[in-house]
């Protein structure tokens, strides 16, 4: 799908099928970019999984503006926590906003086998917003389904479209847990807008998928 969250995700896909981090475009996209990306991601191996930061989640003041009715407010805080530790490269922190499955399953074979940590996932929000001297401001949260409809089919499912690239890349068992263990799954875009070093307004991601399950009150990111 357009625009879909692939910090691991789009690494491992290419991984699955012998063809990252996180970008825009298309799962088809992403599959042609794999050969590249995977030799990239092993290069970086000797990367620490470990927290570069401890920065405090007391400072995070980004604005965010969302429909209450559809983007529930803890999903909201959650996915601005998500992307406050990623900014500040505060792994401990990360792992807090992730669903556990993922991390289990997911982010610990990226870290252990990969060298998958902080520093790329910083990194590739770097790249995004043009600039390693940026500011974020605020974020704009809504369904993808309503931001994104009108590139897609009408009856297209946008949750079990995502779902579909994670079974392809780590098999139905992933997916059947992810679901039995889940109240609900949401499938967000995210407009991020922010500051360059030069004081300018930028965008620095416009409508970008971001899948968040939900287990007993809480959510956690699968990115």
């Amino acid at each position: 799908m357009k625009h879909i969250w692939k910090s691991a995700l789009a690494l491992l896909l290419a991984l699955a099928m012998t063809a990252g981090a996180f970008g825009c475009g298309s799962k088809k996209d992403a599959e042609e970019k794999s050969t590249s990306e995977s030799t990239a991601s092993e290069s970086s191996a000797e990367e620490s999984a470990q927290p570069v930061t401890e920065s405090d989640p007391a400072d995070m003041d980004y604005q965010l503006t969302y429909d209450k009715d559809k983007v529930p407010d803890d999903l909201a805080q959650t996915i601005a926590m998500y992307f406050y530790a990623v900014d500040t490269q505060n792994y401990d922190l990360y792992v807090k906003q992730i669903n556990p499955l993922y991390q289990t399953s997911l982010e610990s074979l990226m870290q252990e086998k990969y060298g998958y940590g902080m520093e790329k996932l910083h990194q590739n929000l770097v790249n995004y917003a043009g600039s390693d001297d940026f500011t974020i401001e605020s974020m704009e949260l809504a369904q993808a389904q309503e931001v994104l409809a009108e590139d897609y089919d009408a009856d297209t499912n946008f949750v079990q479209e995502y779902l579909n690239a994670y079974t392809q890349a780590f098999g139905e068992d992933f997916t059947k847990q992810l679901e039995e263990q889940s109240d609900a799954i949401y499938d967000i875009a995210v407009t991020m807008k922010g500051k360059n070093s030069d004081g300018e307004e930028i965008t620095i991601l416009d409508g970008l998928e971001i899948l968040v399950a939900e287990t007993d009150g809480s959510f956690g990111v699968l990115g």
